[in-house]
């Protein structure tokens, strides 16, 4: 083979060579990678069992499994589940308002003092026990049963005749208390709000952790994709330098025989210097991409860290539908952010009918019934009665007694009260103009969201014809060279024209994948696209209220 026979088939050869190493990057016809199977995401704290990466010395992985391996090993969600959790807690915390109260006490005492009376005691002895329960219902009521004893001991000293000391004496008490609000303080709404609070938290930390989970799979995919592409890039850019390699080769030929000045050997060595300082840039782009990837893979040891991540699946075009008005009715409906607003709403209306209710008078009603009975023991009277005589006159309900009542109460100007209501009905007024600005917000995003991508299609599209013309251009422009039409310089900057338009090519195309990812983010369905379902979801996170009701 002759010189010019080499030097015609070199533009073939670096056409072919660029092709060749888009083709399995890229194809608009090629079918999308396999998702793989359903992932379940439970949210409850310790439930996702951590997953160790496949062995080997690479770790080869599909983006469905660099989705699994994030969500079962990130570290975020963790966090995320960890924090639901704790608001289960201040559920129980806030109930516990309503738990019974069970007292009990036993004490006894002593005293002497002087007397002033043939009837006095000088000294007297006494012991106690009292045993109750009581509590508070949902409805504000206050209840209370009691039942307690004295043994009271106190002899006195007389000679008066027909008199007949009681001593010692053993009574006891059963008694019952109830006290009801009727206006302030009065009914469900106002006495179980932190506990109704305490859940509607709850489901705004489960919808936290749909948006963890939603940020994972978002953030793992636009990963994966910067490792594919700077992959793609480090091998164009490779496949540059062989090109300029073989340019310069020919171009020392062309000198030995004559056919071109030494000079022109300067350029050739520029170009090539030139692609080797972008190969160790794209080598570092590798390996941030794989610091970033294995960071969301929650990678700890050092053996596994060390392994790089090779991934297998190759960008193809999602044939989706980009319908903006239908993408912010979604994005609306389902997305997080939209139903903790809502939940934020609803608890500010709880706060306004809680503090509305203070600003009511304080009225109660209030009822207690008790029966009492008395013992002794005196050895002119009866031998050996104790507490049994009055324990059986409580059994017979020989002394009965009752009482009920209303209180009622006012604070005059009741300013603290005013002020707590009017704070409270701002508050959600501004729940409910943050609801209607992220609304805004959201709309704004899914037609950004929709943008990008029609302006990432067609940037392919237009990279791609911007590739093509620019190999057709540096084969035009080497046929000129073999005719002696051009300079060594000018086909070596056609040669970076077309190293440029190769890396805007797969740049463009990654910008695709991600701009699709955060399509899918912003109207809510990135999730079910992916094949992830969470499970352990409080099922009251489908109730949350509509915005728009009067508390």
């Amino acid at each position: 083979m002759n010189i010019d026979d080499r030097e015609r088939r070199f533009p073939r050869r670096a056409a072919a060579a660029a092709l060749l190493a888009l083709t399995p990057f890229w194809s608009g016809a090629a079918l999308a990678a396999d998702p793989g199977a359903r992932v379940i995401v439970p949210i409850g704290s310790g439930q996702r069992q951590a997953q160790p990466l496949p062995e080997g010395e690479k770790i080869e992985l599909t983006l469905a499994q660099a989705i699994e391996f994030a969500l079962r090993n990130a570290l975020d969600l963790d966090v995320a589940s960890l924090s639901y959790q704790r608001t289960g807690f201040s559920i129980g915390s806030a109930s516990g308002v309503f738990d019974p109260n069970l007292t009990g006490s036993v004490n006894a005492t002593s005293r002497e003092t002087p007397t002033t009376s043939s009837f006095q005691a000088p000294a007297s002895k006494s012991q106690r026990f009292d045993l109750g329960i009581g509590g508070l219902t949902e409805f504000g009521t206050e209840y209370s049963l009691g039942f307690g004893g004295v043994r009271s001991d106190s002899p006195t000293k007389t000679t008066i005749p027909g008199y007949v000391e009681i001593n010692p004496t053993f009574s006891s008490s059963l008694t019952a208390s109830v006290t009801q609000p009727i206006l302030r303080g009065f009914g469900r709404d106002v006495n179980t709000r932190l506990v109704v609070q305490s859940r509607l938290g709850q489901d705004a930390a489960a919808w936290d952790f749909v948006a963890s989970v939603q940020t994972a799979v978002q953030l793992v995919e636009n990963a994966y994709w910067d490792l594919v592409y700077a992959n793609a890039n480090l091998e164009s850019k490779k496949e540059a330098l062989d090109r300029a390699k073989d340019f310069n080769r020919i171009t020392k030929i062309k000198i030995d025989v004559g056919a071109l000045a030494p000079i022109e050997i300067v350029q050739t060595e520029v170009t090539i210097a030139q692609r080797e300082q972008e190969i160790i840039l794209a080598e570092g782009q590798i390996g941030d991409a794989q610091d970033r990837l294995k960071r969301l893979l929650n990678v700890t040891d050092l053996s596994t860290w060390n392994r790089p991540i090779v991934p297998t699946d190759r960008p193809a075009e999602e044939k989706v539908e980009i319908d903006v008005e239908a993408g912010i009715r979604s994005a609306i409906e389902v997305r997080p952010e939209v139903k903790q607003a809502l939940i934020n709403i609803e608890s500010r209306k709880i706060s306004l009918v809680y503090n509305r209710n203070e600003l009511k008078p304080r009225l109660d009603a209030r009822g207690g019934y008790g029966l009492s009975g008395v013992g002794y023991n005196n050895d002119l009277v009866k031998e050996g009665s104790s507490y049994s005589d009055a324990f059986s006159q409580i059994g017979s309900w020989d002394y009965p007694n009752w009482s009920v009542g209303l209180n009622f109460s006012v604070p005059l100007r009741n300013r603290t009260a005013k002020a707590n209501a009017a704070i409270a009905a701002t508050d959600l007024d501004l729940a409910r103009t943050n609801l209607a600005l992220l609304k805004q917000n959201l709309s704004l995003e899914v037609r950004t969201a929709a943008r990008n991508v029609d302006t990432a299609r067609r940037s392919v599209a237009a990279a791609k014809k911007a590739r093509e013309l620019a190999d057709r251009n540096l084969d035009a422009e080497r046929k000129k060279f073999d005719n002696g039409m051009t300079t060594s310089f000018t086909v070596a900057q056609v040669q970076n024209d077309l190293t440029s338009a190769r890396s805007n090519e797969l740049l463009a195309i990654a910008g695709y994948l991600k701009s699709m990812v955060s399509w899918h983010k912003a109207v809510g369905d990135l999730l079910p696209t992916k094949n992830v379902e969470l499970a352990g979801l409080p099922g009251s996170m489908e109730k949350t209220a509509e915005e728009g009701t009067q508390p």
